[in-house]
């Protein structure tokens, strides 16, 4: 049966008729084409003509194809079609979308190039100076938007011998929603990507910047890849700007064929369940052996469950992001020649050249409206208030148009900014001093350089803001760990910084995107400290002796050795649900001497925790070892409030822990033995469970004889999950499950409202927590309907696996509803296809809309099961 699939997954659209079949491994490829078109044809009269085949997969892991028809009329045909055993629908997916910062000079800073990225934080640094350990020989799969392999830092070439050694340009450039011809090639050139993003993300794993002479190609901040030796494949699976599902799954199996040992996906959608085409490849690549390291997601500031798949594929390495130690930031000399440091806007970047100008503090209205006064020749300063109304590009197009060549914000971390002239944010103390300066004496001297300074973050070494929350819809634990993500240097395409302006091909850029490449940089340098041995020695045997580590062993060191971080500004260690483990430890995992198994424990909710856990603590060390275990909590998260359904965009954080009994507390291991403990947790006292938080710690083992410390993560919630109302009826925003008109105002629950549906309406779905499948139809008016979607008087929608949705805009993936347009026609109840059946028009008449969640860990065939919610009467007219 397949799967009834909604139309937009957040900004994850349908490629509608668009299909990926899987067959029995000894179905001759050849036949994929005849095949399907012989089904089509046979059982809906569809021509070959009308058939398009995309992708053609023939994999040891996949064999299948995707394909798309020109009508709508496909679903029973594809059910038919001989020897398929699995069908699945085609997303487009947009290309990845960083936070960047534009950072360049003609003057490089001279500084220890470990600084930068963060490597004496993460244990980098010792590895590559102790071990000489820099990843040689270990093959890294980057699949992204290609990679500029002509980049000195990337080797500058592609092909046998080269840094980028391997990869496959699966779309083409002409890739597009609106065309979808796919048009592979075998050179993956990151040239028309509007990011760079797959090149950034190469560098972070395998620049090397060391004896370029092209003054274009010296970076402003000596740096190199977190395993500069490794051998990299490129795999491009967006066109100019968008790619599909489909490619992606069929890169990541390439990749495996391709002999990646290590596979890194910088990708993100908007999931809560691990059933799509994408997390299925990644499941049976990391089961033969392969690793792979996934961004979590950069929607952190929606809440609670934003994070995105295929991170949360239960065998991948969900990463979640850590902001760096240290930034550059532009220099701006005060008349009072103390330095003032800028974070340029991404638009236009920063002060290409060194010039002196006054300044301008404007202060009415904060610049929204257009500017009465001329500024020619002066940078204007704006503050940044709570009660702004416009942004930062219409304000330095307001300055521009009067003259100013430059503008800069306060009380602001980081701005989009304008393309004409330069601009930056400064901090609330240093905006201060200027107004403080101008205000004294009008005609001080500023002067705007192109030098950069190497500065500590404010925010180092906490979670980034943008970092997307676990737990999974299922309460599993996710992300894993965290790598580096917030404001990484790294190199970008020559050809985007041609077209940008910039001085040298490198810029910062910030998202998990970066922490997850951080992470696989690890993972080489782990393998090459074990001699790599190839992925099929998972199996047990190998002729050297020694085997590649399964994933769960991988996850055990990884987690076991990762450094704990706490929320900024506070005493508080983060929530599992955002760190992970915590911060990857490089050095820490190369020589563990103690690890646990499993490393972390996904509770469940209060009502169905199990009454005890038990796990291993292993000597993996050359010596006898003494350990006392203890406790730490987390930060508990609460993601909602009273009297409001949908989830707050930033959990509120808590002193509330767990108590834990651990037994035994005080135990000896010889070198290589494991001793079996058990934990009894008891969810922490003084919460409301009505609300759902999630709490989580960390049980520690302390080796009294070297000082080490492992732990092992827990998370959990508070309370009946199975109780949670998903569907949003009450917001202080207004934005609500129901029924909208042609003008987007609601129905009201006052009155019998007359809804045209000649003039079109719409259903606004709303959810504040994911949900398995909904169902939304149309009931008689009466109050005594029971929900049984055979009953009704027809279905507007059935979809699976819907993800949350969130209650601020602007958050990455993710939307604050769903909204399906409606003239008054629906499905007729059909229970033997996905319940879906003849369109009809409805009569005129009074009617109301119901919408049913399956609730979490329901029983979609219990009607029980299901949180309902339905309109107020409404009178239906045409």
């Amino acid at each position: 049966m397949l799967p009834s699939a909604p139309e937009r997954v957040g900004d994850h659209i349908l490629l509608k008729n668009t299909y990926m079949v899987e067959y029995l491994s000894d179905i001759d490829v050849e036949k994929h084409f005849r095949m399907i078109t012989h089904s089509l044809r046979s059982s809906n009269q569809i021509s070959q003509s009308e058939i398009q085949i995309q992708t053609v997969i023939r994999s040891s892991l996949f064999n299948g194809a995707s394909f798309s028809v020109t009508t709508n009329d496909s679903i029973e045909a594809l059910k038919l079609i001989e020897d398929a055993i699995d069908i699945q629908p085609v997303y487009l997916i947009p290309a990845p979308h960083t936070f960047d910062k534009a950072v360049y000079s003609d003057i490089s800073i001279d500084t220890q190039n470990y600084l930068i990225n963060a490597f004496d934080l993460t244990g980098v640094d010792k590895i590559h100076k102790n071990f000489k350990n820099f990843g040689e020989g270990v093959r890294v799969a980057v699949i992204d938007t290609g990679v500029d392999y002509s980049h000195p830092a990337l080797g500058g070439c592609f092909g046998l011998g080269c840094k980028v050694a391997f990869g496959y340009d699966l779309v083409g450039d002409l890739f597009t929603g609106a065309n979808q011809i796919i048009v592979p090639d075998d050179n993956p050139m990151d040239d028309c990507s509007t990011e760079s993003h797959g090149t950034h993300v190469a560098g972070i794993i395998a620049a090397n910047t060391t004896g370029i002479n092209d003054t274009f190609f010296n970076p402003s901040v000596p740096f190199s890849g977190v395993a500069p030796n490794v051998v990299i494949g490129a795999y491009r699976i967006f066109g100019c700007a968008v790619g599909s599902t489909n490619v992606l799954a069929a890169a990541v199996y390439r990749a495996y064929d391709d002999k990646a040992d290590i596979i890194n996906l910088s990708i993100v959608g908007p999931s809560s369940y691990e059933e799509t085409i994408q997390m299925t490849a990644v499941q049976r690549v990391s089961n033969m052996g392969v690793y792979v390291s996934i961004a979590m997601g950069n929607s952190g500031t929606g809440g609670l469950q934003t994070g995105g798949e295929p991170a949360i594929s239960s065998e991948g390495l969900a990463i979640g992001s850590v902001d760096n130690t240290y930034t550059l930031k532009h220099v701006i000399i005060a008349p009072d020649g103390n330095k003032i440091l800028a974070i340029a806007g991404q638009a236009f970047g920063p002060w290409i050249t060194n010039f002196s100008a006054t300044i301008d503090v404007y202060n009415r209205d904060g610049g929204c409206s257009p500017i009465n006064k001329a500024l020619t020749g002066m940078v204007i300063l704006f503050a940044v208030t709570g009660r702004d109304i416009c942004n930062s590009y219409t304000r330095c197009n307001n300055a521009a148009n009067v003259g100013a060549v430059g503008c800069l914000f306060y009380n602001i971390s980081a701005i989009g900014g304008f393309n004409k002239i330069p601009n930056g944010a400064i901090s609330l103390q240093n905006g201060l001093r200027i107004v403080s300066t101008v205000n004294a004496n009008s005609s001080a001297i500023y002067t705007f350089t192109n030098l950069l300074d190497l500065t500590p973050m404010e925010t180092a070494v906490t979670p980034s803001s943008f970092s997307s929350f676990g737990l999974t819809g299922d309460l599993l634990f996710k992300p894993q760990l965290s790598g580096i993500g917030g404001d990484v240097y790294s190199t970008i395409s020559a050809a985007i910084a041609r077209q940008r302006k910039y001085p040298t091909p490198y810029i910062i850029k910030s998202g998990t995107s970066m922490a997850a490449p951080y992470v696989a940089g690890v993972l080489a340098l782990f393998l090459a400290h074990i001699g790599n041995p190839a992925p099929y020695t998972i199996n047990g045997y190998a002729e050297s002796g020694i085997c590649r580590p399964k994933m769960s062993l991988i996850k055990n060191i990884m987690q076991s050795s990762a450094k704990i971080v706490k929320i900024r500004d506070s005493p508080l260690a983060a929530t599992a649900a955002v760190q992970g483990a915590g911060l990857i430890n490089a050095f820490q995992a190369l020589t563990a001497t103690t690890i646990f198994s499993p490393s972390e424990l996904a509770l469940n909710d209060t009502v169905r925790i199990a009454s005890s856990h038990r796990v291993n603590v292993t000597n993996i060390g050359n010596k006898s070892a003494v350990y006392r275990m203890s406790h730490d909590g987390a930060a508990l998260a609460t993601g909602a409030r009273k009297g409001d359904d949908q989830l707050l965009p930033t959990p509120l954080f808590s002193a509330h822990y767990a108590d834990v009994d651990i037994e035994p507390i005080e135990f000896a291991l010889q070198s290589g033995a494991s001793r079996e403990i058990t934990l009894r947790f008891r969810a922490p006292a003084g919460t409301d469970a009505t609300l759902l938080p999630i709490y989580s710690g960390f049980i520690l083992a302390t080796n009294l004889v070297n000082g080490e410390v492992a732990h092992l993560t827990y998370a959990g919630v508070v309370g009946n999950y199975g109780n949670a109302r998903i569907i949003v009826r009450n917001a202080p925003s207004g934005i609500i499950t129901g029924i909208q008109d042609a003008r987007g105002q609601y129905m009201t629950n006052t009155g019998i409202s007359n809804l045209n549906a000649t003039e079109g309406l719409a259903i606004a779905i709303v959810l504040a927590w994911p949900t398995r499948i909904l169902v939304t139809n149309v009931i008689p008016s009466e109050d005594n309907v029971q929900f049984d979607p055979e009953l009704g008087c027809g279905i507007l929608n059935v979809a699976v696996n819907q993800p949350r949705n969130v209650a601020n805009i602007g958050v990455y993936s993710y939307t604050q509803l769903v909204r399906l347009s409606w003239n008054g026609l629906v499905q007729k109840p059909n229970p033997a296809n996905n319940f879906t059946g003849e369109i009809q028009r409805l009569d005129p008449g009074r009617y109301r809309v119901q919408f049913a969640a399956l609730k979490h860990f329901g029983n979609s065939k219990n009607f029980s099961d299901y949180d309902i919610y339905r309109t107020s009467p409404f009178n239906l007219v045409f």
